[in-house]
């Protein structure tokens, strides 16, 4: 999902607050067969992918690919690699990634290395060995390492959060989820010649879009192209016209940062629409984070949310902790009760209610423990924060329950009566002033007509698949192609997560060569196991072998080797003209 920026953007992704520091969890040694290569001598040329197969028959020794081919960008390398190597390769239950590889298919089998594929995976066979032999007859595997040729990063997880709300404001529910603004105007930096894109530029509105004016234009406006970083993960800028078009004083902006906003007075100070109204901020910044949300209305309706756009200003976000989920008591015996809303308090203000070690629940931030000496339980309580927070409905008796990830089990007919005690404004303003110190802001669209069991829309523009899709870095990873995984299982869980994934989304925080961020689907079992996901791990791309072929030839991945230090010019590994395309 177009999170910051991007994914559903920006990437999505919980908690909140994706940053963009290494993880705290200790490195979990990578397997010996899958060990980083040594960096090759400067000025080392890239030779041709072999073609041969790759797998080598069951009981023979295992020998890896021959020539120590590799490929190289800006942003990572690329090793030829055996399926050998793969740790938990022949375990991995290919039928349970089918579904999200044909998701993949419906927007891949347009290009020409794809057709051919698509249209021959609706004949294979259901079973786990026809669908490892399809993969492995089709597609080059390569592994994946930074530049300095390291084979290990963060992985982390993000879910779909559950919030309340309603479509009229009252003292409760008076936190606005907005729709695009109708006066943010994008521009693609690209358009803009390059001698000047380090000056001032006049520009013309197209509906909401900017363009380079031609000669003859009188309706522009001057644009400072100095005041914004031009960023070829996004090539778009979010900015607002000030002015008459073609006076003196008419120029263009960046757009407001969350301070501005919340200053301007939200929804009045600007000119957009409001999707829904819910009670909690702290639950709606964990939404812009994600990247979607379901939303419960008072009839128990579900109203599905979208990344639809965002400011423009990086994500800087404050690291946000989930609070435990608990189930209402109920009569019923044997009533599990309604799935509950997600809620959260700003790391630093968090309760013995908090988990045990208060990770952040991220849309891909790596984590940070408590400093050492300190708990979770022990930090301080903000006063205002538990103000805002003493409202949920809570029985410490009653076990903690979830729907599975993905589903919509557990969202009952109507939402139970609000808490007695609504939360008090003057602890909403404190939070919101807090948060203000992210400049970022997402804005959210509503999704019509999807099925509940399936996830949120990617920014591949398909379902996500809980324990299936991942969130990666498009220079590195492109989208909607096969990846395999290998990180250690989330702590207390016996799912594995050596499998085959599928790179189906984005998020401003997922940046890097082995970078991914493991989406585990809605409810409060799928945010338990996001919160937990904080480990380091390896990842491999499949590419079709002819489009492998193709590349290691490529003088667009090999012409800048020469240069020294093995360095490329090239910026994508698949340049798609959408999510990674090579900028002059």
């Amino acid at each position: 999902m177009n999170r910051l920026p991007t994914r559903t953007a920006l990437g999505l992704a919980l908690a909140v607050v994706a940053g963009l520091a290494g993880c705290s969890s200790s490195k979990a040694p990578p397997p010996a067969a899958t060990s980083a290569p040594a960096p090759q001598p400067a000025g080392t040329p890239a030779p041709a992918l072999s073609n041969t197969p790759q797998r080598v028959p069951a009981g023979s020794a295992k020998a890896g690919p021959k020539g120590p081919s590799e490929v190289r960008t800006r942003n990572a390398m690329f090793k030829l690699a055996s399926y050998d190597e793969l740790p938990g390769w022949q375990e991995d239950d290919m039928r349970a990634s089918w579904s999200a590889f044909r998701n993949s298919c419906d927007v891949l089998q347009k290009r020409d290395d794809w057709r051919e594929i698509c249209a021959s995976a609706k004949t294979v066979p259901p079973n786990t060995r026809a669908m490892r032999s399809f993969f492995e007859s089709r597609f080059t595997l390569l592994r994946i390492l930074h530049t300095d040729a390291r084979g290990d990063g963060d992985v982390t997880g993000y879910f779909e959060p559950l919030l309340e709300g309603q479509m009229q404001r009252d003292a409760e529910f008076n936190t606005p989820v907005l729709g695009v603004p109708r006066d943010l105007y994008t521009i693609d930096w690209t358009r803009v010649p390059k001698a000047q894109r380090r000056s001032v530029v006049r520009v013309r509105a197209e509906g909401n879009l900017l363009l380079p004016a031609q000669p003859g234009d009188a309706a522009t406006y001057a644009m400072d192209m100095r005041r914004f970083q031009l960023d070829d993960r996004d090539r778009r800028l979010r900015v607002r016209l000030v002015g008459r078009p073609g006076a003196p004083d008419a120029r263009v902006e960046p757009y407001y940062t969350r301070a501005e906003l919340e200053a301007l007075g939200l929804p009045q100070g600007i000119d957009a629409p409001v999707v829904v109204w819910v009670n909690d901020p702290l639950a709606l910044y964990a939404m812009q984070v994600q990247g979607s949300g379901r939303v419960r209305m008072p009839d128990g309706q579900i109203m599905r949310l979208q990344y639809a756009e965002q400011n423009g200003h990086p994500f800087k976000p404050l690291r946000v902790v989930p609070r435990q989920n608990v189930r209402v008591a109920t009569r019923g015996i044997g009533d599990p009760g309604p799935e509950q809303p997600d809620s959260f308090v700003i790391e630093g203000d968090t309760t013995e209610e908090a988990a045990d070690e208060a990770p952040v629940l991220t849309r891909g931030m790596s984590v940070n423990k408590p400093a050492q000496g300190t708990t979770a339980s022990s930090a301080k309580v903000d006063p205002l924060v538990d103000e805002l927070l003493k409202g949920a409905r809570k029985s410490p008796n009653t076990p903690a329950g979830g729907s599975n990830a993905g589903s919509n089990a557990g969202i009952p007919a109507k939402r139970p009566p609000p808490p007695t005690t609504p939360a008090a404004t003057p602890a909403k303003t404190a939070v919101t002033g807090r948060l203000s110190a992210d400049p970022s802001f997402v804005f959210f669209k509503t999704v019509a007509d999807r099925p509940l069991t399936e996830g949120p829309q990617g920014a591949l523009g398909v379902p996500l698949t809980p324990g299936r899709s991942v969130a990666v870095d498009p220079r590195v990873t492109p989208l909607g192609y096969p990846v395999y995984l290998s990180a250690p299982a989330p702590k207390g869980s016996a799912i594995s997560m050596q499998r085959l994934v599928f790179a189906q989304d984005t998020g401003g925080a997922i940046r890097g060569a082995v970078r991914a961020d493991y989406f585990w689907g809605f409810g409060n079992e799928a945010g338990q196991m996001a919160r937990s996901t904080k480990h380091r791990g390896q990842m491999w791309v499949m590419l079709p072998t002819a489009e492998a072929n193709r590349l290691a030839t490529s003088k667009l991945l090999t012409r800048g080797v020469a240069l020294g230090g093995g360095e490329s010019s090239s910026s994508c590994l698949v340049p798609d003209g959408e999510f990674c395309a090579e900028v002059d």
